[in-house]
């Protein structure tokens, strides 16, 4: 597989990852590093098709080279917007300095001429097309003191190592990206894994025993307050509002239940269906919360 397939394989994992509940609502909160984010993916992706195009010509001209070179060079600016986004990095300027072998001769030569000045000594560039069909490019420059030079290289070959170079910084972002997640998940007050342990134990005695003192009186301290629990960790991963109704829903059947404590048993109709509906829900949102952390910044 060439690294402009591996590219487009990152990207699509990278989509996953921000689309997952937790890490979009943990960087949705800042609305315009999340534009940028969004934005950078879209374009990164995008700008994958002109180089397949690129690479299917049988033959180039003059626009069509500067096109790609300039194709590599959003490409190269995408990513560092990229990194800040994913990062949340603040600055201004471009410190991805693989690309920098690359991004010179973009700046150099496709403005077709161009002059570029390194202290006193002042340069020109420009291009031609040795062979439209090898895509192969002749780059020729000089300055105040010195006669012609100049250099050949093909194009594809350009965009291969610009691939390349692009694909390893993805490597690397993802390796700091996890780690940040890792970080974030493991600073939580609250770990779902741990929420309702004693639930399993506490329905099977409620709905097996008649007015099991033992449980009754510990039911507080081992299903409502998990309650708070999980509320507190759902504001902290930024994701209460997703289930702020399954929680009232659960707060509301607790509240029944409690009410017929020492009233009525398990023989009860009423209790047995408040009693076994809250056994499920409890069962269903632990599950969903235990997987939502373990699935967060899972490949």
């Amino acid at each position: 597989m060439d690294f402009d397939e591996k590219i487009k394989e990152k990207i699509t994992q990278f989509f996953d990852w921000i689309n997952r509940p937790i890490i979009q609502n943990y960087y949705i909160k800042d609305l315009q590093n999340w534009d940028a984010l969004c934005a950078s993916l879209h374009i990164l992706r995008d700008l994958q098709r002109p180089k397949e195009e690129y690479y299917a010509l049988k033959s180039i001209n003059h626009l069509e080279a500067i096109g790609i070179m300039q194709t590599l060079y959003i490409e190269q600016d995408t990513m560092q917007t990229l990194q800040n986004a994913l990062l949340e990095e603040k600055f201004n300027g471009f410190k991805l300095d693989k690309y920098n072998k690359v991004r010179d001769l973009r700046n150099k030569i496709f403005g077709h001429p161009s002059d570029k000045q390194s202290g006193k000594i002042k340069t020109r560039h420009f291009f031609d097309i040795l062979d439209n069909k090898e895509q192969l490019v002749k780059h020729l420059y000089w300055g105040t003191e010195k006669e012609i030079e100049s250099e050949e290289f093909h194009i594809p070959q350009i965009i291969k190592e610009n691939s390349k170079h692009t694909f390893t910084y993805l490597e690397d972002l993802e390796v700091n990206f996890i780690n940040k997640f890792a970080e974030i998940m493991t600073n939580y007050k609250i770990s779902f894994n741990d929420i309702f342990k004693g639930a399993n134990y506490t329905f099977e005695k409620l709905l097996t025993k008649e007015n099991d003192d033992v449980v009754i009186e510990s039911y507080e301290g081992t299903i409502e307050s998990e309650f708070e629990k999980i509320k507190i960790g759902l504001i902290e991963r930024n994701i209460y509002e997703s289930y702020e109704r399954k929680l009232k829903v659960l707060e509301f059947l607790s509240s029944k239940l409690k009410s017929l404590f020492y009233k009525q048993t398990y023989k009860d109709i009423e209790f047995y269906t408040y009693a076994s509906t809250l056994s499920e829900k409890i069962r269903q949102l632990s599950s969903e919360l235990k997987v939502l952390d373990k699935e967060t910044i899972a490949k």
